[in-house]
């Protein structure tokens, strides 16, 4: 009953919220302009392309990093357990839920790799969440162009720290010398996770081989995700006919995914859009006719649509992992 309890909070919440957000957050004049604005259908189409190509760039930059720990690792296989991974984010517990299943597959193909393996996936989310958090500092620290609102001076100052801290923490760890090797032997004998920390620590160690491509998988993901700002920007052309400018949506959108990437909700739902609504609001001249909570629901579907793209990609490219998944689904506590 516990377990019951716990998985209908968990999905319970997020869809309360964006329930919410959509009937209580909306003014009825919002829906009106919204329904009434002539829509370009054509923009819309370019969102969707833009967007499955960021996707597509992800799941290529953890095949990099993949390859970087000396995994044996086709293209084919990273699409096909990428495009997996992301489909279950949005419908296991958590926006982590499919690293968590992509971790114990690429395991279990590769079991002499384990360690790297699992550590290739939680490193590709780091990096992910990282290139994130600088895209964030950067656009509101250099094109904000006047005086920010609190709220944001207060997450560029946050971006900024947490930026400097976690690539100063990933030098550390690549490139210190032996007493750090000694440290993580000191690691892997605290209780219950000393061991698999340890292995992974020693994992991304091996980074150190390959000094730059820690700096060119950021750069892959601060691309990555000003696509990602792009598609909504694109979003917002297609919908409204007055919308904030795209250097506008470069300093709200970053941190509203960030927002959708905490494993509080299956791909964030709820979460990422309260977010960006609530950032939207925070620009000055935001024009009176715009809802972010709209857009940002529109770009919800958008990435739902590529999730079902890359599930009829991964059955015609005769998939077997979907079943493993399923049977593995009681590990994910060990990994």
């Amino acid at each position: 009953m516990k377990k019951v309890g716990l998985a209908l909070l968990k999905l319970g919440l997020p869809a309360a919220l964006f329930a919410y957000l959509l009937i209580w957050c909306v003014d009825p004049k919002e829906y009106e302009a919204f329904w009434n604005q002539p829509k370009r259908w054509e923009l819309l189409l370019a969102a969707q392309v833009i967007a499955s190509l960021a996707i597509l760039l992800g799941i290529l930059r953890w095949r990099l990093l993949v390859l970087a720990f000396h995994i044996p690792f086709t293209l084919k296989e990273a699409l096909r357990l990428g495009f997996l991974g992301y489909l279950l984010n949005f419908v296991s517990f958590g926006s982590v839920g499919g690293d968590v299943f992509k971790a114990i597959l690429v395991a279990r193909d590769k079991p002499e790799k384990r360690p790297e393996a699992v550590a290739s996936v939680l490193l590709d989310r780091a990096i992910g969440l990282l290139g994130l958090v600088i895209l964030a500092w950067l656009t509101l620290r250099f094109l904000s162009g006047g005086e920010l609102p609190s709220l944001l001076v207060g997450i560029r100052r946050g971006a900024g720290a947490i930026a400097i801290g976690s690539i100063a923490g990933l030098l550390l760890a690549i490139f210190a010398g032996n007493w750090f090797d000694r440290l993580i032997d000191w690691g892997a004998r605290l209780p219950m996770v000393g061991q698999t920390l340890a292995r992974m620590a020693r994992a991304v160690r091996l980074l150190r081989k390959s000094p730059l491509t820690l700096l060119g998988l950021l750069l892959f993901s601060v691309c990555i995700h000003s696509l990602l700002s792009l598609s909504i920007f694109i979003v917002s052309c297609g919908v409204y006919s007055e919308y904030p400018s795209f250097r506008e949506h470069l300093m709200v959108v970053p941190p509203g995914m960030a927002a959708g990437a905490l494993p509080l909700a299956p791909g964030g739902i709820g979460y990422q859009e309260g977010a960006l609504a609530g950032l939207f609001q925070q620009l000055p001249d935001l024009p009176e006719s715009f809802s972010g909570i709209l857009v940002a629901t529109i770009y919800r579907l958008i990435t739902v649509a590529v999730a079902g793209i890359g599930l009829i990609y991964y059955w015609t490219s005769h998939g077997r992992e979907f079943k493993l998944a399923k049977e593995s689904g009681a590990q994910r506590r060990v990994v």
